[in-house]
């Protein structure tokens, strides 16, 4: 899982590849599929001063294995630093960062082996990503591509808004009331979603 996923991102954080080879990685996701309270886990975690563990436990590694137990996909969503750090430098709730980290996950990796491409793996992985985070009531995902890929047709089709370089949404005002805009940088195309809320 760990070599395709390198290979899908170059910037994967030390922390989240030993959270995955201790098997730590998503822990705290699967209690709350189980009813754990996210919430109380993750206060616990900041006032023992562990949030970069929290972050591990806190990540979604999904994987797709073929008929013979191979793994030939691999999905790992995380909470993302740069929303937290954003959400850190403006005025408002000094708990929005925490907040943050239980509404927003980033979609770090999307890999699928090249002998298995062209069969709906990525989509799959996709697919259970969305229903897992929509299921512990995050409000968005989101992630980015190299904008030489051209993958906004695949993303659109996944169900995702994909960006114009230059644009940016907005993520700071629902947990603050001021604004922190979130886009790509260079080079990159943002894609994202956000939950439908229940009327």
């Amino acid at each position: 899982m760990t070599s395709l996923l390198k290979a899908a991102a170059d910037d994967l954080e030390t922390g989240h590849l030993e959270a995955l080879a201790r098997g730590q990685c998503g822990t705290w996701l699967l209690d709350a599929l189980e009813g754990a309270d996210l919430g109380e886990l993750l206060v616990r975690a900041a006032s023992a001063g562990e949030l970069q563990r929290a972050a591990g436990e806190l990540s979604l590694p999904l994987v797709a294995r073929d008929s013979e137990g191979d793994i030939v996909g691999a999905l790992l969503g995380v909470p993302s630093g740069t929303v937290i750090s954003g959400l850190a430098r403006l005025p408002g709730s000094r708990q929005a960062p925490l907040l943050s980290i239980l509404a927003f996950a980033k979609i770090k990796a999307v890999a699928v082996s090249e002998d298995a491409r062209g069969r709906g793996i990525g989509a799959a992985l996709l697919a259970r990503c969305v229903q897992v985070y929509w299921q512990l009531d995050y409000t968005l995902l989101f992630g980015e591509f190299d904008t030489e890929r051209d993958l906004g047709p695949y993303y659109r089709k996944q169900g995702f808004s994909v960006l114009r370089p230059g644009q940016a949404i907005d993520v700071g005002t629902l947990l603050t009331g001021s604004s922190l805009h979130l886009g790509a940088g260079p080079g990159l195309t943002f894609f994202h979603r956000w939950r439908q809320q229940k009327r």
